[in-house]
């Protein structure tokens, strides 16, 4: 029997994809698990580790429930979010929940370290911002907090790596992509950041083997095999953090290449030779999955959760409205024809989509909502109108930001939740001045990008340029009468957030 299926596992931050590729890069099947995220105070957010344990061994049993046969995995690739900080004892056992990418306890080792080297100096050697989200601050928290947890801490590592832990027994392996936002290494040496280190009194024994993505950190033990039902010795890869397989899931395959994932939140990624050292840090890197190229990022924090919290607001009673019913029109359906009707520019007014501060490119946690110009004569059609629109001009400034450093893209690929809107492709098309290309599974690009760098690390696939098609199905070509006059609006937009930041900053004090 042929072993041709890549079996992989996505630890997300609220539950683990568990699915099976095949060797042309589509997904045959797959299985969510959750699992819960505890919060033991504001600003605190932790997941207990043998919680992801448990979902891979549900998850795996539920697939060959499913009809998989176990004889036919080929390699196990792995993908987990990033920025988490998970401290093992000497015999792998777990110390200390994961202290996840949402906490934000850490502002005083921020400052610690802040004192020691300086932001622009920690921003060239990292790629990243001085911010609590990252490893580096957890880890001097736990060594400022719970001294005992530090001390016995043989190696700090983070959520993907717990797993490869389990699966094949060796533990204190890492990939570069994940290592990249511990803000811990040295982005331009490809290795730990030894000096900062040193400097700041952290002990870098206690820091896990670096390796690419597609490279094995081990073999399927037989204990774990008995356990998930699998067969003992599948190669297992060390895998990726998911910002960097959902860049390699997404379609991208060269340097030059970017791609928009529009969920939740939403970025604007691409891969580039080397980390882009913006003048501001508006930007962040980390490492690609073959280990040498880099993932420029720019981040907006609220996309389809402002629309989503529009469509709470603004959506009211449009499911109830005569007609809706019987026509089958679901509420964003509704919601887009509502928008549509609206003209470009919703009749002068605009939306900041701030609703939880924001990210790229003002790096402002201080900065709100609001819509702007409307009056006695505005819809509601408007209104929804101006949410499309402020959301894709949130993202616009992410890639005015590449723009000044030099990162001119030919196209767009677009990914996410947002991808099923037709509205938004055309607006984002236009408002970029680009072709935006729709990748056809736009959900499975972090768990593909998972399977490309296992396949990759097993012969399944050449190279990472030549791995998987996705044969997008849809291509949106900009129209420059439409984009002249989308850049009309885009400029009052952008200057908007700078003319009432002092209101913001007050309305912080308050």
């Amino acid at each position: 029997m042929e072993k041709n299926l890549i079996l992989t596992y996505d630890l997300g931050t609220t539950g683990n994809k568990c699915a099976i590729f095949n060797d042309k890069g589509q997904e045959v099947m797959s299985v969510v698990v959750p699992y819960d995220t505890i919060f033991p105070k504001p600003g605190w957010s932790e997941q207990d580790p043998h919680d992801f344990w448990q979902s891979v061994v549900t998850g795996t049993r539920q697939l060959i429930e499913k009809g998989l046969n176990p004889k036919q995995v080929a390699v196990i690739g792995l993908s987990g979010h990033m920025n988490g900080c998970i401290p093992l004892d000497g015999n792998g056992d777990v110390l200390y929940n994961n202290i996840i990418h949402s906490d934000s306890r850490t502002e005083e080792q921020c400052e610690y370290i802040r004192q020691r080297i300086d932001d622009e100096s920690y921003y060239k050697i990292t790629g990243n911002r001085l911010d609590p989200h990252y490893t580096l601050p957890k880890v001097l928290w736990l060594k400022q907090h719970h001294p005992d947890i530090y001390n016995k801490t043989r190696f700090f590592i983070n959520t993907k790596d717990y797993i490869s832990c389990r699966l094949t027994g060796n533990m204190g392996i890492t990939d570069y992509s994940d290592a990249s936002l511990t803000c811990m290494l040295d982005l331009h040496k490809g290795e730990w950041a030894y000096d900062m280190l040193k400097s700041l009194d952290v002990d870098t024994n206690k820091l896990p083997e670096l390796r690419s993505s597609y490279e094995t950190a081990g073999y399927l033990s037989k204990e774990a095999a008995e356990i998930l039902g699998l067969v003992e010795g599948i190669p297992v890869t060390v895998g990726g953090g998911d910002g960097a397989c959902a860049t390699r899931g997404s379609g991208v395959k060269k340097v030059g290449d970017a791609y928009n994932n529009f969920g939740s939140s939403a970025w604007i990624a691409a891969l580039n030779h080397a980390p882009v050292i913006d003048k501001t840090a508006r930007i962040f890197n980390f490492f690609d999955l073959n280990g040498k190229d880099m993932v420029v990022c720019g981040t907006v924090q609220t996309a389809a959760a402002a629309y989503n919290w529009a469509v709470d607001i603004l959506g009211k009673g449009l499911e109830e409205a005569e007609g809706e019913k019987s026509s089958g029109k679901g509420i964003y359906d509704k919601m887009e024809s509502m928008a549509r009707s609206s003209s470009i520019g919703a009749n002068g007014m605009f939306f900041l989509p701030y609703l939880m501060g924001e990210r790229t490119p003002l790096w402002d946690p201080n900065t709100r909502g609001a819509f702007i110009g409307f009056t006695l004569f505005h819809s509601r059609n408007d209104m929804i109108r101006s949410v499309y629109e402020g959301i894709a001009y949130a993202l616009r400034t992410v890639l005015d930001v590449y723009r000044e450093n030099q990162l001119n893209f030919e196209e767009m690929i677009l990914i996410g939740g947002g991808a099923k809107s037709r509205l938004w492709t055309e607006m984002l098309c236009h408002i970029y001045n680009m072709p935006v290309k729709v990748h056809p599974t736009p959900g499975v690009a972090t768990s593909l990008g998972a399977a490309i760098a296992a396949g990759v690390g097993v012969g399944i696939f050449k190279d990472f340029a030549t791995a998987v098609d996705p044969h997008f199905v849809r291509i949106c070509t900009p129209d420059p009468a439409q984009h002249a006059e989308y850049e009309k609006f885009y400029q009052v937009f952008r200057s908007i957030y700078p003319n009432i930041k002092p209101v913001y900053d007050k309305i912080a004090e308050l």
